[in-house]
């Protein structure tokens, strides 16, 4: 008989909860399911094990698809579409549209989301944008530790209040007991940057619209003391109204007051869009972030911008070109 070589993860946050539902002890639940007490206290600890270990645990929990117990990424994997939401998620007020804006992605931190389209549960014109960060195969604690993550771009909203070209934060919310972080913003129609630079260069016109926006943008957040750090066209909406830009995405966003820092533990993966100072090779203060815009929106992109990165103001037609430097 041939051996089975593949090993899955489930996800331990989920199995812990139906242990509780069905009041299973450790000891109850491994002659329920029909393997030995090393097996399951590896399963209840996120281990990989067999197919054939998480079908046995499926059957103790009355579950007949073994598949519902496997960890998020095991399942994209294998080629399972979690795109397609099996049933709409309600949060809060807002209920979820078929169709994702998004696939799943992670931040430089490490957090897995993605983004979807939400549509008002008695407002059935008003359209939200939610942005879900996965957590259910954290336990308890480490969630508790992400809060500061979690809470970064509502808290980032709520200091700039209204503005043209930031991003207009409603609300925030835990679903399905914890396990799902939605934040969601007001609904801006429209591609991203980095989509459109997909379909063909911008017009003169257009992209010097664009520019002095995500100017004003980052003079907005740069007042506030908040220094963006991953100024990417995958982080910039382009309203369908009218081709404004609106910045959005503020989770790894560096708050100049003392406030816990967001930045990933094993330090920032390469990206030309990030400013340097981030990691370290230089130093972002308040009288930096005065002395380096002068009231120039287009200061405060280049500010923005990797150092690695050569960037020209052109003052006369609010141009903005960048080009790789040599060295």
């Amino acid at each position: 008989m041939e051996k089975e070589q593949r090993e899955f993860r489930v996800g331990p946050l989920k199995l812990r909860r139906l242990r509780v539902q069905f009041g299973f002890t450790i000891e109850k639940f491994w002659a329920a399911a029909i393997m030995d007490s090393g097996t399951a206290k590896k399963l209840f600890k996120g281990g990989p094990v067999s197919m054939k270990t998480i079908a046995k645990a499926a059957k103790a929990f009355g579950i007949t698809n073994h598949f519902e117990l496997l960890h998020a990424d095991e399942l994209l994997a294998l080629g399972v579409d979690l795109d397609v939401p099996q049933s709409q998620r309600h949060i809060l007020e807002w209920v979820e549209e078929p169709l994702r804006l998004s696939a799943w992605e992670r931040t430089a931190n490490g957090l897995q989301y993605q983004v979807a389209k939400l549509r008002h549960r008695f407002l059935a014109d008003r359209f939200a944008r939610g942005k879900c960060y996965e957590l259910r195969h954290l336990p308890t604690a480490e969630r508790k530790q992400l809060e500061e993550h979690l809470h970064r771009h509502p808290s980032v909203c709520e200091r700039i209040s209204k503005h043209p070209n930031i991003a207009e934060n409603l609300t925030a919310a835990f679903v399905e007991q914890g396990g799902l972080w939605w934040v969601v913003d007001r609904f801006e129609d429209g591609p991203t940057l980095k989509e459109r630079l997909e379909t063909g260069p911008l017009e003169p016109l257009d992209l010097k619209k664009i520019m002095l926006g995500i100017g004003e943008g980052l003079q907005a957040l740069h007042k506030a003391k908040i220094v963006r750090r991953e100024l990417a066209p995958r982080f910039i909406i382009l309203r369908a109204t009218d081709g404004s830009p609106v910045l959005t995405d503020f989770e790894l966003a560096k708050l100049l007051e003392g406030r816990p820092t967001v930045s990933p533990k094993g330090g920032w993966p390469d990206d030309p869009y990030r400013a340097t100072e981030v990691s370290g090779e230089g130093t972002v203060g308040h009288q930096a972030l005065r002395e380096e815009t002068h009231g120039n929106p287009l200061a405060s992109v280049a500010q923005e911008l990797d150092k690695g990165v050569k960037v020209a103001i052109l003052m006369e037609d609010g141009l903005v070109r960048r080009s790789r430097c040599s060295g």
